[in-house]
C-alpha cells in the first residue's frame, strides 16, 4: 500500500494522495473484514444477505418477526433480491412468511426453531471471531476507532 502511494504521489504531487490512500485503505481493510465474516457463513450455507435477514429477525423481541421495510432497510437489498432471499431462508425451512394484518402485499416473517438455532450458532462464532480479532485494541482505541469510521460513514452519507 506504502508503495502504490508514493507511487501515486510521484505521479500526481499536487493531488491529495494521501486521502485517497487512506480511503484505499478503508476499502482493502472492509474487503478483507468481509471475507473473515463470508468464511464464517460458508460452513452454514448462508449468503451475506440471507444472515443479515436473520439476525434482523433475531435482534427483534420475541417472537421474532419483522417486516419487509424494516429488512430493505437494515440489509441494503432490493426488494427484488429480498424476495429471493427470503424465499432461500424459507425453502431452508428457517423463516415463514405471515399474515399482514394491514397489507397482504407486505407479509412480515418470523424465524422458525430452526432459523432460531442457526443464527444463534453463527452469531456466537461470529462475536466470538470479532473478539479475537478486536483483543489487541485497548478500550481506548476501540472507542476511537469506532468515533472515526462513525465520522468517516456521515462524510459518505453527505
Amino acid at each position: 500500500m506504502q508503495r502504490a502511494e508514493q507511487e501515486w504521489r510521484n505521479a500526481y504531487p499536487d493531488l491529495p494522495v494521501a486521502d485517497a490512500a487512506l480511503i484505499g485503505l478503508l476499502i482493502g481493510v472492509g474487503t478483507n473484514a468481509d471475507g473473515v465474516g463470508l468464511s464464517l457463513l460458508k460452513p452454514f450455507g448462508l449468503r451475506q444477505t440471507e444472515h443479515d435477514v436473520l439476525a434482523c429477525a433475531r435482534r427483534q423481541s420475541a417472537p421474532h418477526v419483522v417486516t419487509p421495510s424494516k429488512l430493505l432497510e437494515e440489509v441494503r437489498i432490493t426488494s427484488g433480491a429480498l424476495t429471493t432471499c427470503l424465499n432461500r431462508l424459507i425453502q431452508r425451512g428457517l423463516i415463514i412468511r405471515l399474515a399482514s394484518e394491514n397489507d397482504q402485499r407486505s407479509k412480515p416473517i418470523q424465524l422458525t426453531e430452526k432459523g432460531m438455532t442457526l443464527i444463534e450458532s453463527i452469531t456466537e462464532a461470529r462475536f466470538k471471531l470479532a473478539g479475537k480479532i478486536m483483543s489487541e485494541f485497548s478500550q481506548d482505541e476501540k472507542v476511537m476507532l469506532k468515533k472515526l469510521l462513525m465520522k468517516f460513514q456521515s462524510k459518505l452519507a453527505e
